[in-house]
């Protein structure tokens, strides 16, 4: 791989990594409604604020979020998330949709498959159950990330509204 490629899958995994952690997707939510700061996002989550601080640091390196300062009643910081972090939410939703809904074809199609299978006698009822029971599984395993899109597009209609409002 040359440099430009080995940035870029090393950008897109410390993106994933933010997106993964369930206290920074908290982060995201609250300040894509309305900027905070650390002390604020603290109390809400019930975290400390060097932890706070430490999530938003990292967001911060990826320009998922930036800061700005406020002056009063004294000078702190608040953050938001940053144009290219809403840009990334909006370019995630449509892929994720766009994923789920062929997984969820692919996975209906395979039942199909083994179902005519079963009847046909192509494969034994043993088979069948074992196959059957994985594509379940799978589709149980699909419907856990659709809980990930579904935040996605809570996400997404907030910045729709934050953009309505700004």
């Amino acid at each position: 791989m040359n440099f430009l490629s080995d940035n870029l899958e090393k950008r897109t995994a410390e993106i994933l990594k933010i997106l993964s952690d369930p206290t920074r997707r908290k982060i995201i939510s609250i300040i894509t409604q309305e900027p905070k700061n650390p002390q604020e996002l603290a109390s809400l989550l019930n975290i400390s604020r060097p932890a706070i601080e430490k999530h938003l640091k990292l967001m911060s390196s990826q320009y998922v979020t930036e800061r700005t300062v406020e002056p009063f009643p004294s000078p702190h910081y608040v953050y938001y998330v940053s144009t290219p972090g809403l840009d990334l939410l909006n370019a995630i939703s449509t892929a994720t949709v766009i994923y789920f809904q062929s997984m969820d074809g692919i996975i209906n199609a395979e039942i199909e498959q083994i179902e005519r299978d079963f009847i046909l006698q192509r494969i034994s009822r043993n088979e069948y159950e074992s196959r059957h029971e994985s594509l379940k599984q799978k589709q149980i395993d699909l419907a856990d990330l659709q809980l990930t899109r579904i935040w996605i597009e809570e996400a997404k209609e907030m910045i729709a509204k934050h953009e309505r409002d700004s």
